[in-house]
C-alpha cells in the first residue's frame, strides 16, 4: 500500500505507524531515470507492506526533514525502512530491490515475535 506524504504532520503520522510494524520511506524524482526503475521495484513489493512516498520536487521541505527526522542522508531515490521511529537501513538507486525490501521487513517482523 502506497501513500503519498505531503506534510509534516503526515511524515511524523507514518513514522509512528513503524512501532507498530516496519515501514518504507521512499523518496524519488519525477525526472529520473534511476528513480523510474526504483518507484517500480517498490511498487512490486508485496502488497501489505506500508510506503510512504514522497516526489522531491514537489516536497523540498519534507525530503530535508525527513533526513533530519531518521538521521540520514538525502538521496533520490532512496528508500528507507523505518522500525521503531528509527531508520534501520536505506538503499539508493539500483540497490532498491522488490525483494531486499520484502527480505529485510521480514527478518524485522520475525524478531518481533
Amino acid at each position: 500500500m502506497m501513500q503519498i506524504l505531503k506534510t509534516s504532520a503526515e511524515l511524523d503520522e507514518f513514522i509512528a505507524d513503524s512501532h507498530d510494524s516496519p515501514v518504507v520511506i521512499f523518496k524519488h524524482s519525477a525526472t529520473c531515470p534511476f528513480s523510474a526503475r526504483a518507484q517500480e521495484q517498490v511498487a512490486n513489493a508485496k502488497h501489505d507492506l506500508k510506503i510512504g512516498a514522497i516526489v522531491v520536487q514537489y516536497a523540498p521541505d519534507l525530503k530535508t526533514e525527513i533526513a533530519e527526522k531518521l538521521d540520514t542522508e538525502h538521496q533520490s531515490p532512496q528508500a528507507i525502512i523505518v522500525h521503531k521511529g528509527k531508520a534501520v537501513e536505506h538503499y539508493w538507486r539500483e540497490a532498491i530491490k522488490k525483494s531486499t525490501l520484502e527480505e529485510k521487513i521480514r527478518e524485522l517482523s520475525a524478531a518481533e515475535m
